[in-house]
């Protein structure tokens, strides 16, 4: 017998939908929702909801913003290095060491042939273009420690032979297979710094 109601079933669904949240965390938050007041839950789902309408990918970088084009890709233009990122929560970390001063490009994932992710799912042709329309000079794949991640990061770099802009990968301090906006700021200044050529 089920002693949940449904639209609390419902709701427990919907949050155990989201990335790394299990049925048990899922059924915690829903429950915690429920204990909030009804002014606090409609400010949660108006902010759900302002989200979802006014945020939108930034036309030259793909990163997340609420403008026209994002802050980093307005106030940077005219920057020579382009840090290459799966998501765009990875900006997040470089900008918060503060380790990073140029332009950003989000790939929109990697290459996982497993999970049904081929090259054309990626901003593979756009990448290109940016690269020869700004004139790149040096270009930083950021794209993680994972099989996928070193994969994608080769496909680019054959993209690229033809290209004068120098490559460059994250050295190996990132744990395999991490997510970048989980990195502390000293393995990430560390793996910044000590990035090698392709």
């Amino acid at each position: 017998m089920n002693v949940e109601p449904q639209s609390l079933e419902a709701l427990i669904a919907e949050f155990a939908g989201l990335p790394g949240i299990g049925q048990k965390t899922a059924r915690r938050l829903a429950y915690h929702m429920l204990t909030r007041s009804k002014g606090d839950v409609e400010r949660f789902a108006t902010s759900l909801t302002n989200a979802s309408e006014m945020v939108h990918p930034c036309p030259r970088c793909h990163g997340f913003t609420d403008q026209d084009v994002c802050p980093i890709c307005e106030s940077r233009s005219g920057a020579k290095s382009l840090c290459v990122v799966e998501k765009s929560s990875d900006i997040i970390p470089f900008e918060r060491s503060g380790i990073f001063k140029g332009l950003y490009f989000v790939l929109g994932g990697v290459i996982s042939p497993l999970d049904g992710v081929g090259p054309e799912a990626l901003h593979l042709p756009q990448l290109v273009k940016r690269i020869q329309d700004e004139g790149i000079e040096e270009l930083v794949l950021a794209l993680g420690s994972s099989p996928e991640a070193d994969s994608t990061a080769l496909m680019i770099d054959r993209m690229l032979a033809g290209v004068n802009v120098k490559r460059t990968r994250l050295a190996r301090g990132i744990p395999m297979g991490s997510d970048l906006e989980f990195v502390d700021e000293i393995t990430m200044l560390r793996a910044f710094e000590g990035r090698v050529s392709l």
